[in-house]
């Protein structure tokens, strides 16, 4: 049944002594459910690469486009134990970087998630790369040259500046032995966010230190708003001063943390007049645990890990979204925020939830999926996002939201 957006959740709470189709006794996926989950992922890999192949080479970007699927197979195998040329090689057939636009800075919906990935697979298979790649070098440069749009460009995650420090940061993580992007050049774009939210904050005589807004709306999550810069910012804390953490950084996180709905849901911006209604990554309580968990793991202030097990129990409720299974505003991505409570915690109980969720994606039931995403192969809006979340689950302590968790 359906109800204000979501369906009823008619899943069993976990129970240690009730036997779990989807976790063993030891509390980690079951090879009966890992089983499922590999068919299921290797059946759809081959229908998107197949039947959907076209929809998803409509554009190069990660969100909606064929970067999506090139993402998925830099990861798929870097996860390995040892890397996979064959694997990588793939993704070089789904990322286009002769073609790029010059308009949008972020590794999402702009130029710089195709570089980002093409850069790592580049040193990744070194001398075995084909000649038509350049060399990660060049790639690194292309990504620092993006900087010129950083004055035109929002502050948030999709399109703006949080968008490109997050590609930054990719980059630094698989780019290894100082080869990657320069930190002096990670500080300047962290002070350009910074500076736009203290003048904002400003302008608008807000109690929060930082502020920033987009098309006119001060948004609070994480795919457009203040939670996803917050978290990407302190992904990025070791190129912070520890004042500006101090000082404006964590008073900014405690203001944001005072706008939630008494459910433990937040708004999707400030003064919506949506109310407590959306549980979806993009805007609500999804997107706002990663950023309380790595919260408490800085700060060690317990308050933040309570605000996140809050949340958890909203998504639990009313996490079925209507809209379908989608990463971004769909149960895939509210998956995520289990697996993330569960890398923290420990509990198997979120594990549980997590796969309740992905079993839920992964079955399809008639009438699941009110509204069919405008891109149905996507990793953000269509079936991708269901195949990654299925490779990312097997491994659940090493599981991470695409785009977004580093």
């Amino acid at each position: 049944m359906v109800s204000k957006g979501y369906f009823e959740n008619d899943f069993q709470n976990y129970s240690i002594d009730n036997p779990c189709p989807f976790i063993d006794d030891t509390n980690k996926i079951s090879d009966k459910f890992r089983s499922k989950l590999i068919n299921f992922k290797n059946e759809k890999l081959l229908h998107l690469t197949s039947k959907l192949k076209k929809d998803l080479l409509r554009d190069g970007t990660v969100y909606t486009g064929s970067a999506g699927l090139a993402l998925s197979y830099l990861i798929f195998s870097l996860n390995k134990n040892e890397i996979c040329d064959e694997t990588l090689q793939e993704a070089l057939n789904f990322v286009d970087i002769n073609n790029l636009k010059g308009r949008r800075i972020s590794f999402l919906c702009g130029d710089a998630g195709p570089l980002a990935i093409a850069a790592i697979i580049s040193y990744k298979l070194g001398t075995k790369k084909p000649a038509s790649l350049p060399e990660y070098q060049d790639l690194v440069q292309r990504i620092i040259n993006l900087s010129t749009l950083i004055n035109e460009s929002p502050d948030e995650l999709l399109y703006g500046k949080v968008g490109y420090l997050y590609a930054l940061l990719f980059v630094n993580k698989y780019i290894s032995d100082k080869k990657g992007v320069p930190g002096n050049h990670i500080e300047k774009v962290i002070t350009s966010i910074i500076k736009s939210g203290k003048q904002f904050s400003r302008e608008m005589k807000s109690e929060s230190p930082l502020l920033w807004q987009w098309h006119d709306k001060i948004y609070l999550g994480s795919a457009h708003g203040i939670a996803g810069i917050l978290y990407i910012l302190l992904q990025a804390r070791s190129y912070i001063n520890a004042t500006e953490i101090r000082s404006f950084i964590k008073p900014t996180l405690d203001w944001l943390m005072n706008q939630r709905f008494s459910s433990g849901n937040f708004p999707s911006s400030l003064n919506s007049s949506s109310g407590d209604r959306l549980v979806q990554w993009c805007h609500g309580a999804p997107g706002f645990i990663p950023l309380c968990l790595l919260a408490y793991q800085v700060f060690n202030e317990e308050k933040y890990l309570n605000i996140a097990i809050q949340a958890g129990e909203v998504i639990w409720q009313r996490g079925l979204c209507a809209k379908g299974y989608s990463i971004c505003h769909g149960v895939s991505g509210n998956a995520y925020a289990f697996l993330q409570l569960y890398q923290v915690t420990k509990k198997p109980d979120h594990l549980y939830r997590a796969c309740c969720f992905m079993e839920w994606c992964a079955v399809e039931r008639p009438g699941t999926e009110l509204h069919r995403p405008d891109r149905p192969a996507s990793l953000f809006e269509g079936l991708l996002g269901r195949v990654y979340l299925a490779a990312d689950i097997i491994n659940p302590l090493e599981a991470k939201f695409p785009a977004f968790c580093l």
